[in-house]
């Protein structure tokens, strides 16, 4: 398995999903993130996977990937961009992201609008390998990489009002990465 593909994996376990729940993957890439959501929803379970991804080539490349899903109703996928996310406010159970916040124009304006469309009780997950976005930083291949720090991330989190912060190591040898999770206050949307 992939570096990026073992990342995309813990993320989606780092928001416990239920077969109920509604999830949104932010920058699906290829699909591997939320084919591991779709996992844990169930071919039966009532709740659905969205995707979201400004990349129009990804999308199709998702698309063809996972079309039962899209066909069976499970799985929703959307070309579109953070910043203004179209989902209705208190409408996901969870969100996860992998490789995404350092792109955003506007981290802030990004973690908003993650916050928004939140259910209260609802989790936000990210994890990375630091030290390949640290390598990757330091060669130049992340010219487009604005914000490649997590405490920044997590602070710009806590601005838009999450709460229940929490870095976890997940993953050994070279597939060691840090996972991050947040919350929004209010009635827990699990089970």
């Amino acid at each position: 398995m992939r570096t990026n593909d073992v990342v995309e994996v813990q993320t989606a376990k780092l928001l416990n999903i239920q077969p109920h729940h509604r999830v949104l993957e932010v920058g699906f890439g290829p699909g591997v993130g939320l084919k591991e959501a779709l996992g844990y929803i169930g071919k039966d379970g009532p709740g659905k996977v969205y995707g979201l991804e400004l990349s129009p080539q990804m999308v199709h490349v998702a698309t063809k990937r996972l079309q039962p899903y899209i066909a069976s109703g499970q799985l929703q996928l959307t070309l579109g961009d953070v910043m203004k996310l179209p989902y209705p406010d208190n409408s996901m159970d969870g969100i996860f992201h992998v490789n995404c916040f350092y792109f955003w124009d506007d981290l802030h304006q990004g973690c908003r609008e993650l916050y928004r469309v939140l259910s209260p009780g609802g989790s936000v997950a990210t994890a990375m390998n630091r030290t390949v976005v640290e390598k990757s930083v330091e060669r130049g291949l992340n010219s487009y990489a604005r914000h490649t720090d997590p405490q920044e991330y997590m602070k710009a989190l806590e601005k838009a009002g999450f709460v229940g912060f929490r870095e976890e190591e997940i993953g050994e040898g070279k597939n060691k990465m840090y996972g991050y999770t947040a919350s929004k206050e209010g009635k827990d949307s699990s089970p």
